[in-house]
């Protein structure tokens, strides 16, 4: 499945004013040329950019995504326009005498000046070497990513050139693979390129700006023409994986995936920023390698695929991106103070300062039921995107003993998904449904006894620009019985604390792929029990105890569902 970059709205719940990049993207009265050069020039040349493009804005840190997106548009624009952008974007000039070193790990070539607007010290340029370094070392050398390209001995070496210099007003950094050399050989459109980093700022802007940035070099080097949108994800999710004491990424937290879930997951600047949770879960959900797994995918061949690669990472972990965006919508929803430990989701840097609750928007906070919505007529302003979600929640205070139910009719003839949890203080059942392709209704009914709350939440997943129309009725039912609709696996832990021989069994609605897996209390998978096809009814693992004592959780997936449950280790 491929989808388009969505345009972003300003909507009066962000934490942002909106950017020079946004007002470019969603300025549909200039031309190709026009688009990519103000692109390059809110970079390199802001005073080039007329004034309502710039007045009010909010700065953003990284410059790779304005000279991305212009060199994605390099096919489309004039001669004249390409010549003076690859002019921008090619290797920088510094203000005066140009100095230069190789780092101590011998991986790059730091360019720095002592005089002029682009000066900087030899300890500043030590400091930038020795963050590099350790960039390369963390994500070439310990997670396995691609080293970039030789570069064809354009900064003096084959080493990696890093620039030392004045970035702008606010930028931190950038990477740039315009103009660069691209290897022959090359099957995967692999790119050199160079780093920018700002001669101004802080050591842990520096530490995750060298992270941040040497993750586009990478990715550069898997396939450049991919979508910006993902680049940005994986490279503010990196910060964190190289310097994960410096938190730069919860200052992106309020314009992203948690508080305006109603964007589509390929949304642009800032929602990018803040969407770096997208492969943060698919690490915490498989493993690190994961995302690696996306950019190999990617380079299967020259040209922008990155849905599908994104689909056969899934796929090979025996889920798909359907069901990984679907589970997307349980992971975001239990943040700031709705995070529990024991539901093993997001890990526990989900929680604390800077993280506030995920936004279920006013008007879907229900308490009293029976309940109506017509939502786009009632808040056209949040409208959902391409693979955006909403959730509605429902206090079942008042409602227990029963069934409540949904009635959710979407747009006609397009693709719909509706997602439906139920939750309290110690456990949670999760389900996802395919809603009608011709009428987009679906109704589903969960049971509310022990549940504080029900949570729906209907995704659209069609490929189109047309509006995400949808109504939806809640009502309560004390005589109703429980419907196939919410049927769930049962999980079974033979004994807890869990020692070596315990049985771990699992009894399955129908037949098809199970994954049963081990996580630790940073939310991450340390050991599979099984994965792959097992049968209809009751199915029995071992557990082999090759792990130290403590608390894990056991995680049950299939199908559309997923149950865990809390356990101990005992050595």
């Amino acid at each position: 499945m491929k989808t388009a970059l969505v345009l972003l709205m300003v909507l009066t719940v962000s934490v942002f004013a909106d950017t020079v990049f946004e007002r470019i993207n969603n300025d549909q009265d200039i031309s190709v040329d026009q688009r990519a050069l103000y692109f390059v020039y809110s970079v390199m040349s802001p005073e080039k950019l007329p004034t309502h493009y710039t007045l009010g804005t909010e700065t953003v840190k990284s410059g790779s995504p304005a000279l991305h997106e212009a060199v994605l548009l390099s096919d489309q624009v004039s001669e004249e326009a390409l010549e003076e952008i690859m002019a921008l974007v090619n290797r920088p000039s510094l203000s005066g005498t140009p100095q230069n070193f190789a780092s101590p790990g011998g991986h790059f070539r730091i360019h720095y000046t002592t005089t002029g607007t682009d000066a900087s010290s030899l300890t500043y340029a030590n400091n930038i070497a020795a963050y590099c370094d350790n960039s390369w070392v963390t994500e070439c050398e310990t997670m396995g990513y691609f080293v970039p390209p030789s570069d064809n001995g354009a900064g003096g070496d084959n080493l990696y050139d890093i620039y030392i210099k004045n970035a702008g007003t606010g930028i931190c950094g950038y990477c740039s693979s315009g103009g660069e050399y691209k290897p022959a050989d090359s099957t995967h459109a692999s790119s050199a390129s160079h780093i920018v980093i700002s001669n101004t700022q802080g050591t842990a802007l520096n530490q995750v700006t060298a992270a941040h940035e040497f993750q586009h070099a990478i990715q550069s080097s898997y396939d450049w023409q991919e979508p910006t949108w993902f680049m940005e994800n994986c490279a503010v999710w990196m910060e964190d994986m190289v310097y994960d004491d410096v938190n730069d990424w919860k200052g992106y937290y309020g314009g992203g995936a948690m508080r305006k879930p109603w964007l589509g997951i390929d949304s642009a600047n800032p929602y990018w920023y803040g969407g770096m949770f997208w492969p943060r879960m698919m690490s915490l959900m498989f493993d690190e390698t994961a995302v690696r797994e996306v950019w190999e995918n990617c380079a299967e061949g020259a040209g922008a695929n990155m849905m599908d690669a994104q689909d056969e990472m899934f796929i090979s972990h025996g889920s798909s991106l359907e069901k990984g965006f679907m589970e997307y919508g349980v992971w975001r929803y239990f943040v700031g103070s709705l995070y529990n430990a024991s539901f093993n989701l997001f890990d526990d840097e989900l929680t604390g300062a800077g993280i506030t609750d995920a936004i279920v928007l006013p008007w879907n906070r229900i308490t009293t039921l029976p309940y109506s919505e017509d939502y786009h007529a009632a808040h056209p302003t949040y409208h959902m995107q391409t693979l955006g979600i909403t959730w509605i929640r429902v206090d079942l205070t008042d409602y227990q003993d029963g069934y409540v139910q949904i009635e959710f009719d979407g747009r006609n003839n397009f693709d719909w998904n509706l997602g439906a949890f139920i939750y309290n203080g110690s456990s949670f059942e999760f389900n996802w449904y395919e809603c009608d392709p011709t009428t987009g209704d679906k109704t589903v009914a969960v049971p509310t006894t022990g549940y504080d709350y029900a949570v729906f939440f209907p995704a659209f997943m069609a490929e189109t620009s047309f509006t995400a129309e949808f109504e939806y009725e809640i009502t309560y039912s004390s005589g109703i019985e429980e419907t196939e609709n919410f049927t769930s696996p049962e999980l079974t832990i033979g004994s807890n604390p869990l020692v070596a021989g315990s049985a771990v069994t699992f009894n399955l609605p129908s037949s098809g792929h199970a994954d049963l897996s081990i996580i630790d209390m940073t939310g991450r998978r340390v050991e599979t029990l099984f994965s792959g096809e097992a049968q209809q009814g009751f199915n029995s693992v071992e557990f082999g105890n090759d792990l130290s004592s403590g608390t894990y959780f056991v995680v049950l997936r299939h199908g559309n569902s997923m149950e865990t449950e809390r356990v101990s280790v005992l050595r």
